[in-house]
């Protein structure tokens, strides 16, 4: 016992000192203007990697000034840790998520892992907001935009001259495309909410000016919340003249399922925005990116990005082999999210030869169990029934609460300064949390007991297991509750069957149910759960309010609308929904500050989640890559893929791997007598 405590005070002073020695680094957080990190600006000459350029005399691409917009986005050389990049080398990476399909209009994953991030292009883009003196969106695919005197109106103007991957232009068609014929249509499920963008009870309409400006019109004066709409996943723009061939709008010899399945993993290469290709994939082994030809940002010396040529994704069955895979020098980046590997982790890299370094942030990761609360949404049967009332009985959440020895379950899952207890709400390195608003049910298992028995609950065979009351559709029947979790999230199966007893003792038969990412990711938006326990991985509500409450018919997951928007919102969920209807139009940030605190007392006072275990989160990256921010956050207003963002980052020309797929750049002809065509 005396040696393992010995160890864990020891990891503990070394953690301590990585963060004090990180500390010491460049900071970039909260340092620049948005003008200081981008431009959009037209240079005197332009730049282009020596295999592009090799294409070009070929014969095999149009020069370069052909291939970038007339005003380029120009990304300064004040957020690059290095300075400005050489081309070349591979970036060497982990998923664990097979591809669906390169249809992220029809809500497909890509792979998730930083895959989706270098393909998908929105409007704004949030993620490098960290950066920022005053976060705030920044301007992606548009360059700026104005509001009319009233405030009904947003106009914007469009990065002319943008070209996707295989050459064919970007216009405000494909925004269109994007908002009425994906996002406002029901029969097309989207990661874009339709009633996300209904203001002063209008659904927002969209207009094209012309091929480079839109206007958008809304219901209601200054939502200024309407740029979060726009950013990654929740407005990732689809390629108009690839979809529209799949879609029933435009095509009636299709259907909305042809639609969805609309260019499978196969379909190679993909069409894109983003800095690279898909150009390979191999299930169960590997992705493999190209740099795009026609990618539209550059550096201030004119070079068109990205720096590194080739990205390789090898498939695996979890997250943390990419965490082992770093450390033993076989990929160049992971996150450090599951406690359990934190101390390998930091013995590995405390190695003179260690191929990688590591960091750690506040507490940004929230472990909670979410029940569903919809008395329509997927319910089939009476147990259905009697469980959704049972889980919307405050006393019964306050039950649940009382019976998890909260500390117990963040030791497990790592003893030391990276783990604590915790009572939902948002994690406690959110910039909205404090202390004086969390109301916390403690671990009690007596309390526990007394709530259960209140409900009716009585163990009337003597088994262990309480039987549901009398005066209930399944009187009699055993309260079994089935709980739901991502397979590729070990530090939730571990949390899970940590708890698992603490259930049991107080007379509940909780049966954990594993499914993959793909199962979970169906069976959430149709309600078809009975708990679920999930990593919460936000951090700052207001940009993300659809996470924590009822600010969509579609959130938040653990309580979604049923067709027609049929939802019975309890009572502390209104006053949620209502504080967050206000924080969407609201331009004072103090303001915003003190309605999310009111949001994170009504939801741990009323239990609207159980909160279990926080965890800081890290960073882990191979030394030899460069341009990658000190003090970045794994996790804030994005994922670290688009947070640096990734086309910066470059490799010394001596620690570069050899490309091994750079003949398969796509060029036109790679792009013909496609499924689209």
């Amino acid at each position: 016992m005396m040696k393992k405590k010995t160890f864990t005070l020891f990891l503990m002073m070394i953690f301590l000192i990585s963060s004090l020695a990180f500390a010491a680094e460049r900071k970039f957080a909260n340092q620049f203007t948005k003008e200081e990190m981008w431009i959009y600006k037209n240079l005197s000459s332009y730049s282009e990697a020596p295999e592009l350029r090799e294409l070009v005399e070929q014969g095999k691409l149009p020069p370069l000034t052909e291939r970038l917009p007339d005003i380029p986005r120009v990304i300064k050389s004040n957020i690059m840790v290095d300075g400005i990049g050489e081309y070349g080398g591979v970036w060497r990476d982990t998923f664990a998520t097979p591809v669906q399909s390169w249809n992220w209009g029809a809500q497909k994953t890509q792979g998730w892992f930083g895959i989706c991030q270098v393909l998908h292009e929105p409007l704004v883009i949030s993620g490098p907001m960290w950066m920022l003196e005053k976060p705030d969106p920044l301007p992606n695919l548009v360059t700026d935009w104005e509001w009319s005197e009233d405030g009904k109106t947003l106009t914007m103007n469009l990065v002319e001259g943008v070209k996707w991957s295989d050459g064919e232009l970007f216009t405000a068609d494909d925004v269109l495309f994007t908002y009425n014929d994906l996002i406002l249509n029901d029969k097309i499920t989207t990661f874009g909410s339709k009633g996300a963008w209904v203001y002063g009870g209008k659904q927002t309409e969209l207009e094209k000016v012309d091929d480079y400006t839109i206007k958008w019109h809304f219901g209601e004066a200054f939502p200024v919340a309407v740029f979060y709409n726009m950013d990654y996943l929740d407005f990732s723009v689809s390629p108009k003249h690839v979809y529209k061939n799949f879609h029933p709008d435009y095509n009636s010899d299709v259907t909305y399922d042809v639609f969805a399945n609309a260019t499978p993993p196969n379909d190679l290469p993909a069409v894109t925005l983003g800095p690279w290709v898909p150009v390979e994939y191999k299930p169960g082994e590997q992705l493999v990116m190209v740099r795009n030809p026609y990618f539209w940002q550059v550096d201030e010396e004119g070079k068109q990005l990205p720096y590194i040529g080739e990205v390789r994704f090898n498939e695996v069955e979890s997250g943390d082999i990419r965490t082992m895979n770093l450390i033993s020098g076989v990929a160049d980046r992971t996150n450090l999210e599951n406690p359990q590997t934190f101390g390998l982790v930091k013995q590995a890299t405390m190695k003179e030869n260690s191929p990688a370094k590591i960091a750690f942030g506040p507490f940004g990761i929230g472990y909670q169990i979410e029940f569903n609360l919809s008395r329509y949404l997927g319910v089939k049967n009476d147990r259905d029934a009697e469980l959704r009332e049972l889980f919307r009985n405050k006393m019964f959440r306050q039950a649940v609460s009382s019976l998890i020895d909260r500390d117990a379950v963040a030791n497990i899952a790592f003893p030391g300064p990276l783990t604590q207890a915790w009572y939902g709400g948002y994690p406690s390195g959110s910039a909205y949390y404090d202390e004086n608003f969390v109301k916390k049910y403690e671990f009690s298992p007596t309390a526990a007991k007394t709530l259960l028995s209140e409900l009716g609950f009585k163990d009337t065979d003597n088994d262990g297991i309480l039987n549901w009351p009398a005066s209930s559709r399944i009187a009699d029947d055993e309260l079994v509750i089935e709980l739901l979790l991502r397979q590729d999230q070990s530090a939730v199966l571990d949390a899970v069957q940590a708890m698992e007893p603490m259930f049991r003792e107080v007379g509940i038969d909780l049966r954990i149910k594993p499914a993959t990412a793909s199962t979970v990711d169906t069976r959430i938006p149709a309600g078809d759960f009975e708990a679920y326990m999930v990593r919460l991985d936000s951090a700052v509500p207001f940009v993300q309010m659809q996470l924590f409450g009822p600010i969509r018919e579609s959130s938040p997951d653990w309580h979604r609308s049923a067709s027609g928007g049929k939802r019975d919102l309890m009572d502390f969920e209104v006053k949620i929904q209502d504080l967050m209807k206000e924080a969407t139009y609201e331009p004072s940030i103090d303001r915003r500050n003190e309605i999310f605190k009111e949001i994170l007392k009504l939801s741990t006072e009323n239990v609207y989640t159980i909160g279990v275990y926080e965890v800081r989160r890290g960073t882990g990256l191979h030394k030899r890559i460069c341009n990658f921010q000190p003090d970045i956050p794994p996790y804030m207003y994005n994922w670290t893929m688009e947070s640096i963002p990734a086309q910066i980052l470059y490799v010394e020309k001596e620690d570069q791997f050899s490309p091994g797929f750079l003949n398969l750049i796509p060029t036109k002809e790679d792009y013909t007598n496609k499924s689209w065509q």
